[in-house]
């Protein structure tokens, strides 16, 4: 089984096309297990999120995915996913349900989300919202080596990020240059 606190916390030099072709494995094998399954309707979009989808950017090598699927089959996703993929999933709310796994060596988080959830739309935002403005990228590595030095683990190293995250939501909402085909989550 994986687990969320099974490996370090530890940043590696961006290996970003290398993580967008894991990308691209995962979602594939992701679609062939819902299509099998009878539940590729319900996905609404997935999505290559977190810092291994920003270039240049280091990061934890844990390719996240957001599997954005009808609020109704959040919880038959997810377990489809951990019974056919393998790994261990969690319920951390009703509409998100992560399963955390390893394919090959590499470490995945497959976030299985209800479409009316926010929390994969700020997801998407940050990821963009990071793309586009090289100094808040710089900023936030900065902060997340800051991070790692004061927490061991996972969910305090996560919580650490919140106010910036917060920030960058905020340029999102003021970057005319960034469209989106949803309306920007309050707050996070």
């Amino acid at each position: 089984m994986v687990s969320i606190d099974d490996d370090p916390i530890e940043l590696v030099p961006s290996k970003y096309e290398r993580w967008c072709d894991e990308f691209v494995a995962e979602r594939n094998r992701i679609l062939a297990t819902l299509t099998t399954s009878g539940l590729e309707p319900a996905i609404e979009r997935i999505d290559h999120v977190g810092s291994t989808a920003v270039p240049d950017l280091a990061a934890k090598d844990v390719v996240d995915l957001d599997i954005v699927v009808a609020d109704d089959v959040v919880s038959d996703v997810s377990q489809v996913l951990e019974a056919t993929l393998g790994g261990e999933r969690a319920k951390n709310s009703e509409w998100w349900h992560p399963v955390f796994r390893r394919q090959d060596g590499q470490r995945f988080n497959d976030h299985v989300f209800g479409a009316s959830s926010d929390k994969w739309k700020a997801r998407v935002v940050t990821r963009d919202v990071l793309r586009t403005h090289p100094d808040l990228c710089a900023e936030y590595e900065q902060l997340k080596r800051e991070l790692i030095v004061e927490h061991d683990d996972v969910t305090a190293y996560s919580e650490g990020k919140r106010v910036f995250m917060e920030r960058v939501l905020g340029v999102a909402r003021a970057d005319r240059n960034i469209q989106y085909e949803f309306a920007l989550p309050a707050e996070l």
